[in-house]
């Protein structure tokens, strides 16, 4: 079974030291991201959603934020080779973390702005990946179910809106999870 260890073993040792230091890195930016395989490539998601891939080549390790990433990233892409949504980078080095935190954040950027979804769908990713907050708009006004985290990601309230409004019982839950207010939205 191919598995993202396998693949980073299966390069030269300088190579895979530095796209297991990418991976790390990574992890570390994104603390809730869950790790998988796409197109063969080890990738982190958050809430199912890429967030980046990364793979080695014969002259080259590369990132795959997208295109949309690159055009934010202006000048901090000033001595990698980029091609449509890949950034090269050495073969035998990470880049810098302070780099790859810049292209993480902007990353986050470009998936919060993909939201709401035609289908009303919405949520908003902290900076870290971590779930902002997650429900529904009709319209243009939030709708239905809604809960907000902190940047720990725990759970901290939940709700639902009618045409924009709070209705219902919204509960509000301290850092442990447990509910300690609760207040009732009439319309």
């Amino acid at each position: 079974m191919t598995t993202v260890d396998s693949i980073i073993e299966s390069f030269p040792d300088k190579q895979a030291a530095a796209l297991a230091a990418v991976r790390s890195g990574l992890h570390e930016l994104l603390p809730t991201a869950v790790e998988d395989l796409s197109w063969g490539m080890p990738t982190l998601r958050v809430e199912g959603i890429i967030v980046m891939s990364f793979l080695g080549f014969s002259h080259h390790n590369s990132l795959f934020p997208g295109p949309e990433v690159q055009a934010l990233l202006g000048s901090a892409l000033d001595g990698y080779i980029t091609t449509k949504g890949t950034i090269h980078f050495d073969q035998h080095a990470a880049p810098p973390k302070a780099f790859l935190k810049k292209l993480v954040e902007a990353r986050i950027t470009v998936i919060n702005k993909t939201f709401p979804k035609k289908s009303g769908a919405f949520l908003e990713l902290y900076k870290n990946g971590v779930l902002k907050a997650k429900g529904a708009y009709k319209g243009e006004a939030m709708h239905g179910p809604w809960s907000f985290y902190r940047k720990d990601g725990t759970l901290m309230r939940r709700g639902s809106f009618r045409a924009g409004e709070q209705v219902g019982m919204w509960i509000t839950y301290d850092t442990a999870g447990q509910p300690y207010k609760e207040t009732q939205f009439s319309r």
